[in-house]
């Protein structure tokens, strides 16, 4: 298997760099990796929504296309799921594509949660016009309506921050000459997920070379607590080349001394690593529940979208919120 991760890697690294390079020429900052954005939304909602579906068989002891048939086990619909998630990433992009750049007057991140109200008003109504009376359980649509609102916050609202880090400017984050291409933007994306992924590939190393103690052997039995400081580490020093070097050669300068710069990042690093570790264990919940050792198949060596995305997601907006706090950036 580690052969196909180093393929899989190699080719995910490739298509997101090469992504980002392109959309340095697009007409507006962001707008060449929207799309990419979207289908990895859609994919994540599709998976959440299987994971639902086979937890739901596992309960009744059936399969798949039984349990949806069933209305009493409160699975989500799923193309309202798709439709909700999609519209939730579209106007996280706001900022970008109505010439907002302070967000207007729902601020920046507000646009998600415009995008989240619309999701459960469009939740709402599928009820409404789906109720079967008052002869099903009671509870099922509650039921429905939680997990239905869950993916499409899970895989429209995290995903809507990691479309916030890209397009970050304004402000400090313009140049001095007060032109503002979203350089800083650009960093912040970059440096988030190869912070999270330094971690995931520090984690794997360490832990498969000097790993002797479980750290969640119930929910996740690959883990120790070796393998999760070799993670940290690699956080660190991902963190440290895409704020230093990186950042040097996209024009990003800074405003501190030395040692305020490597505090900011070391901090930085240490906080979105966890946060990487935390959406990781958050997916290993879900599979357990459901029964499954991955979220999909098609990936050998990583499962699926949600099991390549997930320490990103949960992660996104922890960094964002770090950047916009300054402990990091100029």
């Amino acid at each position: 298997m580690l052969h196909w991760r180093i393929i899989l890697a190699v080719v995910a690294i490739t298509v997101v760099l090469g992504v980002a390079w392109l959309d340095q020429f697009g007409p507006r900052p962001g707008i060449i990796m929207l799309p990419l954005a979207l289908v990895c939304a859609w994919m994540c909602a599709g998976e959440l929504m299987g994971l639902c579906e086979k937890a739901a068989a596992n309960r009744m002891g059936g399969s798949v296309k039984e349990a949806k048939q069933d209305r009493t086990k409160s699975i989500p619909w799923r193309p309202l799921v798709y439709v909700a998630t999609m519209f939730t990433v579209l106007c996280s992009t706001a900022p970008m594509t109505l010439y907002y750049p302070d967000g207007g007057v729902s601020g920046r991140t507000g646009w998600i949660a415009w995008g989240l109200i619309g999701g459960l008003l469009l939740a709402l109504v599928y009820e409404m016009v789906t109720y079967d009376g008052p002869d099903q359980p009671p509870g099922t649509i509650h039921t429905r309506l939680a997990r239905t609102m869950f993916a499409i916050s899970y895989a429209g609202g995290l995903m809507g921050f990691v479309v916030q880090l890209r397009i970050i400017s304004g402000g400090v984050w313009a140049q001095p000459d007060g032109t503002d291409d979203c350089r800083w933007g650009m960093l912040a994306l970059l440096t988030t997920i190869a912070t999270v992924k330094m971690n995931d590939s520090g984690a794997y190393f360490a832990g498969h070379a000097f790993g002797r103690h479980k750290m969640t052997p119930k929910l996740s039995p690959g883990k120790t607590w070796e393998g999760t400081i070799g993670g940290f580490i690699g956080s660190i020093a991902g963190a440290m080349f895409f704020l230093g070097p990186v950042a040097h050669w996209l024009g990003c300068e800074y405003n501190q001394s030395r040692n305020e710069w490597l505090v900011g990042v070391i901090i930085y690093a240490l906080v979105v690593g966890l946060a990487g570790v935390l959406g990781d264990l958050a997916i290993s919940l879900l599979k357990r529940d459901a029964g499954v050792k991955d979220s999909s198949t098609w990936m050998p060596g990583f499962g699926g979208f949600l099991d390549l995305l997930d320490s990103i997601l949960l992660a996104a907006p922890v960094s964002y919120a770090l950047w916009m706090g300054h402990v990091v950036g100029p």
